[in-house]
């Protein structure tokens, strides 16, 4: 179990207890620290089998430090009220991460790559741990993929901790140097949490600003954020590019990867043959994991071999199955304008199934890949309002439902004589669904019904 002995003796106070408050609770014990349990939810309460502590009526004078887990809220839409309470006697906020960053000098040597970005972080997180592992290297994946930090069994020597990190996560760690910091792209997201978009750079960027001078920072620098990164960190970048050449970098260009890192471009390997790294969104996931698995000490060529066996991510760009010369493909992870473009921008003939509970106020990015798309399905509370977005622009229908989405969606596409029903929401899940995944595995479960009523 991977132990922080810097909080022996400590009081520390844990709020929420869910999986990731729950290792944190467990790592902190264990380390020696007198830890106070507490979750709103009696659920969790139960669950966890710790003793509780009504933290909203604890003297947080006798705190030495207050754990939280990701999804509570340190300023917006309002702080929460216990860390106010917590800022107000002076004691320190933080979460997983700067514990596990606190217990890895008691770790065996070790590399950690942390990937942050809007879109695409779980693709890269898990085809950089494929590729180590293809390569026989050690490798395990955890953070906001997977199973939390504090949860994973300590790495033997010479062996890499990949952890996809979110905004929320880096807000609250102060200390975490990876030796790898990735940052894909950066779109807008999480707003209500962070204020406004200077306030979600700001949470991205502190990855980096973390890091020290002799530690890679790889890049995107395909949108305006990533190309100011770039060019103010003080470490050495190795920027990334799917839309140009870039010097010292990785590039993709008409799908063929090209290494620029130590000089003049040499060409690695087309990625047309990565079935499960299709779009051009993908191809910045290779370059990044390229980048970094080169500077980890792999070969170009063993890269390219490992992307080949890549098997890709559930609910993201999934296929699922094809009837009838019709293709069944579940994006249900692309819950964002971002991300539902560049599923779009995947492929042809697509009869698109959208909607949910809209985090944005306008179509974005989607309105400039709509060529491709036969129809809309649309689902879900923002139905009316993305029919208004793309009246006269696609033909549309009020499906409601999955099941009667994809039920729609494949009959005109059989009548078409083939095409690709894809579920790319654009949206939350929230509306009708607890998650992206029980969203996507109800996309499968209709497909699976089509199958069954032999179509």
């Amino acid at each position: 179990m991977i132990r922080a002995e810097i909080y022996e003796g400590k009081h520390i106070a844990v709020f929420g207890l869910a999986k990731t408050g729950l290792t944190m609770a467990k790592t902190l014990s264990a380390s020696g620290a007198h830890v106070l349990a507490f979750d709103d939810d009696e659920a969790h309460q139960k669950a966890s089998g710790l003793e509780q502590t009504n933290l909203y009526d604890c003297d947080f004078g006798r705190i030495d430090g207050f754990a939280v887990s990701p999804g509570i809220p340190l300023t917006h839409p309002v702080p929460h009220p216990l860390v106010i309470k917590a800022k107000e006697a002076g004691v320190p906020v933080f979460g997983d991460m700067e514990i596990f960053q606190a217990a890895r000098s008691n770790l065996p040597d070790h590399n950690l790559v942390a990937i942050t970005g809007t879109n695409g972080k779980s693709t890269t997180t898990a085809l950089l741990a494929h590729t180590l592992q293809a390569c026989h290297r050690t490798a395990i994946i955890g953070g906001n993929i997977g199973v939390p930090v504090l949860g994973l069994k300590p790495l033997e020597e010479g062996g890499t901790y990949v952890f996809e990190l979110s905004s929320f996560q880096i807000d609250l760690t102060r200390t975490l140097n990876a030796d790898i910091a990735i940052l894909l792209n950066i779109t807008p997201d999480h707003l209500d949490r962070h204020g406004d978009m200077s306030g979600y750079v700001s949470a991205k960027r502190r990855l980096f600003e973390m890091q020290g001078a002799n530690q890679v920072a790889v890049i995107g620098i395909d949108d305006e954020n990533g190309r100011a990164f770039a060019s103010s960190l003080k470490q050495r970048v190795i920027p990334i590019s799917v839309l140009g050449r870039v010097a010292c970098g990785v590039f993709v260009e008409e799908g063929i990867l090209y290494d620029a890192i130590d000089g003049a471009p040499s060409k690695k390997g087309s990625l047309g043959k990565c079935n499960s790294l299709r779009g051009i969104h993908n191809h910045q996931n290779a370059a990044a994991v390229y980048a970094a698995a080169s500077v980890l000490g792999l070969e170009g060529p063993e890269i390219l071999s490992a992307f080949l066996s890549f098997p890709g991510l559930a609910h993201r760009l999934q296929p699922i199955t094809t009837i009838n010369n019709v293709h069944y493909v579940n994006d249900s992870k692309a819950s964002n304008t971002g991300a539902a473009a560049k599923a779009l921008a995947a492929y042809d003939n697509i009869y698109w199934i959208a909607g949910g509970r809209f985090k944005e106020d306008s179509l974005g990015a989607v309105l400039a890949e709509l060529s491709a798309v036969k129809k809309a399905y649309l689902i879900g509370e923002v139905a009316q309002d993305f029919e208004r977005f793309i009246a006269g622009k696609i033909p549309t229908r009020t499906s409601g439902t999955i099941d009667q989405a994809v039920k729609d969606a494949s009959e005109d596409a059989q009548k078409a004589g083939g095409g690709v029903v894809l579920l790319a929401p654009a949206c939350a899940s929230f509306d009708q669904f607890p998650n992206f995944e029980k969203r996507g595995e109800a996309f499968i479960t209709a497909v699976e019904k089509i199958i069954g009523e032999g179509s």
